[in-house]
């Protein structure tokens, strides 16, 4: 009997010592299948948090990366245009990107051929200064359709369009120059000037020719302004008008002139005529009009000039066009634009001035 209860007890040891392994083995089974599970966790979580990286990082290659821009200004022929241009490029190129220049040459129907054909080569981005106000909003909308992105500067689409905007205050330009004007004609209560008439199709020259008549007829209502335009807006096209005007307006008392090429034909047409009694504000703040001031010195009668720094707006519109390319700006309205305000060159301050100040 007692080997009998002890073959029994034996039996019971037994089995639960073989329970006791079989349930250790299964514990360490599912201890190693939880690590490795986890550890399986673990490689797709970094996997997912990789390719996370090289989507963000594609996604500022492409931001940052290799790019055509293509920049269309007004006429090459204009000493902005080609100021503006060059430092277009330089920053373009500073940037890593490849810059073309396509000059429409003042020419609207080029123009828009120009970016026809810069939408089938696919560029990146596009920045253009409008020539047709009115007709540039068809063309930005085509530029939009293909995915290009283009940024507008000093002359823009009427509906206000581009994906970002740059110009200069031309309003607060045309006042600058009439205050300047009544300066230099020491106030003259019925003093005569003449104007190089807009082309209503060019939304910068109209905003600083009643920018100028505002200005008069608030605070000098008797001064007479007369308002006449040439086809011909070339250097020679503008001598002959200022020709013309000095032999049909024989009193005039000034010239105002709103871009830099008007300017000075008509400065000179009055020297050769010997009108040294006439002055002339123009724009632009050319770097021919300083050293003609600082040649001439303070009795220069190229009296004043209100400026735009190229190189300002140029360098903003290309960080406008960056910024779209990596996200962090959307344009909100015809009213969102960058608007920089204009500087003044005078006969008095030609030796220091700095038209980047």
């Amino acid at each position: 009997m007692k080997k009998r209860i002890s073959s029994l007890l034996m039996a019971i040891v037994m089995t639960a010592v073989l329970l006791a392994g079989c349930g250790q083995d299964a514990s360490k089974e599912t201890k190693e299948a939880g690590a490795e599970e986890a550890v399986a966790e673990e490689a797709a979580a970094e996997e997912a948090t990789t390719e996370e990286a090289g989507a963000e990082n594609e996604e500022t290659e492409n931001a940052g990366g290799s790019k055509t821009i293509a920049i269309v200004p007004w006429d090459m022929a204009e000493t902005f245009a080609v100021d503006f241009s060059h430092a277009a490029e330089e920053a373009i190129e500073e940037k890593g990107w490849t810059c073309v220049v396509m000059d429409p040459k003042g020419d609207w129907a080029q123009e828009y051929t120009i970016i026809e054909n810069l939408i089938t080569q696919k560029v990146d981005g596009i920045i253009y200064t409008a020539i047709d106000a009115d007709g540039a909003n068809d063309l930005v909308a085509e530029v939009q359709a293909a995915g290009i992105p283009i940024v507008g500067y000093d002359c823009l689409a009427s509906a206000g369009v581009e994906d970002a905007a740059v110009r200069y205050d031309d309003t607060k330009g045309g006042q600058m120059a009439a205050e300047e004007m009544m300066k230099a004609l020491e106030g003259k209560e019925d003093a005569q000037i003449v104007i190089f008439e807009d082309d209503p199709s060019i939304s910068s020259s109209t905003r600083r020719i009643e920018g100028f008549t505002g200005y008069m007829e608030e605070n000098y209502p008797n001064v007479e302004i007369i308002l006449n335009r040439s086809q011909d807006k070339t250097a020679d096209g503008c001598y002959i008008w200022a020709t013309d005007m000095i032999t049909a307006y024989p009193d005039a008392d000034g010239f105002f002139c709103y871009w830099s090429e008007c300017t000075m034909a008509t400065y000179n047409a009055l020297q050769d005529a010997e009108k040294t009694d006439v002055y002339v504000v123009g724009y632009d703040a050319t770097t021919e009009q300083q050293e003609l001031m600082q040649s001439v010195g303070a009795d220069c009668r190229l009296y004043a000039s209100p400026g735009m720094s190229p190189s300002k707006m140029a360098t903003q519109c290309v960080d406008s066009l960056e910024n779209i390319f990596n996200g962090s700006y959307k344009r909100s309205g015809p009213e969102d634009m960058v608007e920089l305000s204009p500087v003044l060159l005078t006969a008095e301050n030609a030796a220091e001035f700095d038209i980047n100040q």
